[in-house]
């Protein structure tokens, strides 16, 4: 399974290049890599039942060929017929074709039927010949994500070929027995049918296969990591917390409920003699902040020491500010990030190692092995998906004792799958938001009204105030889409001439990211062109407006958090959601402009796309695991875990089953690195 993808069938140096750029190296990644659907041709249609915009297979005799003019550039065309219609098959640019295809040969045609000026076409169809003696029947196409240069028909070949050499060396995780408890295929056959489905309905029991292999296995080592880090010692049972409930009598603004029983809850953790692992999961802007510097404060008042970890340098600067703001006087606070001068990073490393730092706010720069605590008890890492669960258990083992963990997620999940993501950890929700709170006006509109939408953001300029313009890609692709750099230039020339219009995207290099940021911070950069780097942690209370390009194409979630960095101040803010689609992609959107709600917003984003997606940001932080090609349900998310905790006791207990016990191991060799960490702990 380790043999390099160069040398299988088919493939060769140039394509292994190109196979590369989708994370294929192997030629067990080969067969892991995933179709994320088919397209289903089996069913053979009458030609003169054919109606336009179907996507149909056709069987038919080859009655001419010939080359026409078109807009699109020279054509090939096939005239094809069942002997009840005729339909055009047709190439564009592709004159090579005509070889294939002989007069009074028999063909079956597979494609979206389109209405021309002479009839009835199919452009580019999947094709193949056939006999007349064989049954009539069209082809399931599995469709892969490709990339330029290499098909998802070209990936689809070169995986069948490799299928009948490599697929019996691929080791079973799962017992048979409780695969078919829960109505799945072996994983043998799984695996073929996922890339070669005799059937659309046999492709999908195969996905729902291997969907649930990777759910039961994620499963079982987030609650394997939860069972090892609670039998681990953890700091002393805290019992003082007058310096933490000191900052919040001095808050200049009264804490909501939910900020309450979140705190009450850390407290009951940090008192309880064991190791806190929790998530604090709560809307842009609910007060997260503020609960965390609650559970840092109270390890300073025990005589511990705290991280508070960030992903950008940016939202470290924040966390940092708002420590000065309200608990200047009641910690020793350090920085560190990765533009931290050398100097300045030896004396915070200094203090650190010798306890004269009570508080540290940074980057993954406190991930470096350099970086020693003299005693640390409390760990906060905010946006947890950033990080994963690798970095954060690295963080946690740092102390000489299992410190207290609390990890913070803007991203609204709802209850049901934040618990199948984040299963090793306990979770507190802030539901509500603090009263007075303007939430940003959110308008759809469509291609024709865009001007209207830069109008507002001009108007807003010349009061001083900032806006955001975000867009789905970063370069013009074939996908039609508007990109940051394309609508940087339109901008600059058209509806904001005379404004200053930055571009940020991430394949800028990490200083001048963070130099265009900082400039933006300033003010002086008036409006920001982006992709979804500033989804999270910018705070920019100048920034009122905010523009979306595309927005058919975010996920509703995705778009609740990018209008999460308007609004930040005591201004009315606007977000204008441009969308580019059809009617029925402009009501999706239309809840962003009835609920500022996040968790409402994430319930209806679950409803539409599934589960799936929440993995396709590896927001859980685990290696090798492909739901989000997969996707998956709720209900099987359940089921597995249920399995998993079954699984996990017959492997603990006193007379352990054998079969429990080799899938606990190899789970154990897959998740290696973590178990480790969370052991060190």
């Amino acid at each position: 399974m380790s043999d390099p993808v160069r040398y299988l069938r088919g493939v060769g140096p140039r394509k292994a290049a190109l196979f590369e750029r989708l994370g294929v190296r192997t030629a067990g990644d080969l067969l892991e890599y995933f179709p994320f659907r088919v397209d289903d041709f089996s069913r053979l249609v009458p030609m003169d039942e054919v109606r336009p915009g179907d996507e149909v297979t056709v069987r038919g005799r080859v009655l001419r060929t010939n080359f026409v003019g078109s807009q699109r550039g020279p054509a090939f065309r096939v005239d094809l017929s069942d002997g009840r219609g005729l339909i055009h098959l047709i190439w564009y640019n592709m004159p090579y074709m005509y070889q294939n295809f002989p007069i009074g040969a028999t063909v079956l045609a597979s494609g979206k039927v389109e209405r021309r000026r002479n009839g009835l076409e199919i452009p580019h169809p999947v094709w193949r010949k056939a006999t007349e003696s064989e049954s009539a029947r069209g082809p399931i196409i599995p469709v892969y994500h490709s990339t330029a240069g290499l098909t998802s028909q070209a990936i689809s070949k070169v995986v069948k070929e490799a299928l009948p050499d490599y697929g019996p060396e691929v080791p079973a995780l799962i017992p048979p027995s409780l695969l078919a408890r829960h109505g799945c295929l072996s994983e043998g056959l799984a695996l073929r049918y996922i890339h070669d489905p005799p059937s659309a309905e046999d492709w999908r029991t195969a996905r729902k296969t291997l969907a649930f292999r990777e759910m039961l296995c994620m499963q079982i080592a987030l609650l394997a990591m939860k069972k090892e880090t609670e039998q681990n010692p953890g700091p002393e049972r805290f019992a003082e917390f007058g310096l933490a409930e000191r900052f919040l009598t001095d808050l200049p603004f009264a804490l909501t409920p939910a900020q309450r029983r979140a705190i009450e809850d850390i407290r009951g953790d940090l008192s309880s003699g064991k190791a806190m692992n929790r998530l604090l999961q709560g809307d842009v802007g609910s007060g997260k902040t503020v609960v965390a510097m609650y559970a840092l404060l109270a390890g300073v008042a025990n005589g511990f020491q705290g991280a508070f970890l960030a992903p950008t340098a940016i939202l470290a600067e924040q966390h940092r500010a708002t420590f000065i703001k309200f608990a200047q006087n009641l910690v020793r606070l350090g920085f560190l990030t990765g533009s931290v001068s050398n100097s300045e990073r030896k004396k915070v490393l200094g203090a650190l190692a010798a306890g004269e730092l009570d508080v540290v706010v940074g980057t993954h720069a406190l991930l470096e092995p350099e970086v020693r605590w003299r005693r640390l008890g409390v760990v906060v890492t905010d946006e947890q998906h950033r990080f994963g669960v690798r970095q954060r258990l690295r963080l946690a083992e740092r102390g000489t004792v299992s410190p207290h963990v609390l990890v913070m997620s803007a991203t609204p999940i709802p209850r049901s799958l934040a618990l199948t993501l984040y299963g090793d950890l306990d979770i507190s929700v802030i539901d509500e938001m603090p009263p007075g709170r303007k939430p940003p006006k959110t308008v759809v509109l469509d291609s024709r009204q865009r001007e209207a939408a830069y109008a507002k953001v001009r108007e807003e300029a010349a009061k001083g105030r900032q806006a955001y313009v975000v867009c789905p890609l970063i370069r013009e692709g074939d996908a039609g889409r508007k990109s940051a750099e394309k609508v940087r230039e339109e901008l600059l020339r058209g509806p904001l001439r005379g404004l200053q219009v930055g571009l940020i995207h991430g394949d800028l290099p990490r200083r001048e990211a963070d130099e265009v940021m900082a400039r933006f911070v300033a003010g002086k950069i008036q409006v920001l062109v982006s992709t979804t780097v500033i989804e999270v942690g910018i705070d920019v209370e100048r920034a009122t407006v905010m523009v979306v390009e595309d927005a058919d194409y975010f996920g509703l979630a995705t778009l609740h958090q990018l209008r999460g960095r308007v609004g930040r101040g005591d201004q009315q803010a606007y977000c204008f959601l441009l969308s580019s689609g059809t009617g029925g992609g402009r009501e999706r959107l239309r809840i962003m402009e009835t609920t500022s709600n996040g968790f409402r917003v994430a319930e209806a984003d679950l409803e539409e796309r599934g589960p799936g997606q929440f993995f396709g940001t590896e927001q859980h932080g685990l290696p090798d695991v492909k739901l989000g090609t997969l996707e998956f349900s709720l209900e099987m998310a359940g089921e597995a875990r249920d399995e998993a905790r079954r699984i996990l006791e017959s492997a603990c207990s006193g007379s352990p089953d054998p079969e429990a016990v080799r899938l606990l191991s190899t789970v154990r060799e897959r998740f290696g690195n973590l178990f480790s960490h969370a052991r060190s702990r």
